[in-house]
């Protein structure tokens, strides 16, 4: 098979992975990003196929990695469900002492991007465009704050740093 050929075929996959994936529950944003993961994943092992091995091969591992994507999506909903709730005193979410103590110890500022990004489960972008900042300084503010409450419920205290 020639060259041209095989990068053909490619492309073709690529489509026709992001529909398999789309008709089984994944955005359409989603899809096209595991797609380039695949692609990427077997770029980068070097590996080269048979044409006719190539497609049931990288339908497994684009499925893998989507419901891979899913369980990490579902475990973080759940923890924001868990923990993140506006309302903190709601009686039908019981939610960690400790960690309601640290939240409550962030800054207001803080606590507000963690109810965009969590809460509201705002896209990065869409965090940056109402907080006016780069996307890359929402990411790290997400992080640094992420670091900032594990270390204050290791430590156990709850002063403000």
């Amino acid at each position: 098979m020639q060259l041209r050929q095989y990068e053909d075929l490619l492309a073709r996959v690529a489509v026709d992975l992001q529909r398999y994936l789309i008709g089984r529950g994944a955005q359409r944003e989603v899809a096209e990003d595991i797609c380039q993961d695949v692609f990427i994943k077997v770029l980068e092992m070097e590996l080269v196929l048979p044409p006719h091995e190539l497609r049931p091969y990288l339908y497994r591992v684009a499925w893998s990695t989507y419901l891979d994507y899913y369980r990490r999506t579902q475990r973080y909903r759940q923890l924001v469900t868990q923990y993140l709730q506006p309302d903190y005193h709601r009686t039908d979410i019981k939610m960690n002492d400790e960690l309601l103590m640290a939240l409550n110890k962030l800054p207001p500022r803080d606590r507000h991007l963690l109810l965009l990004r969590y809460d509201q489960e705002l896209p990065i972008l869409e965090v940056a465009a109402q907080l006016q900042v780069k996307p890359a300084a929402v990411k790290m503010r997400l992080h640094r704050m992420h670091r900032k409450l594990e270390k204050i419920l290791r430590r156990g205290s709850y002063e403000r740093e």
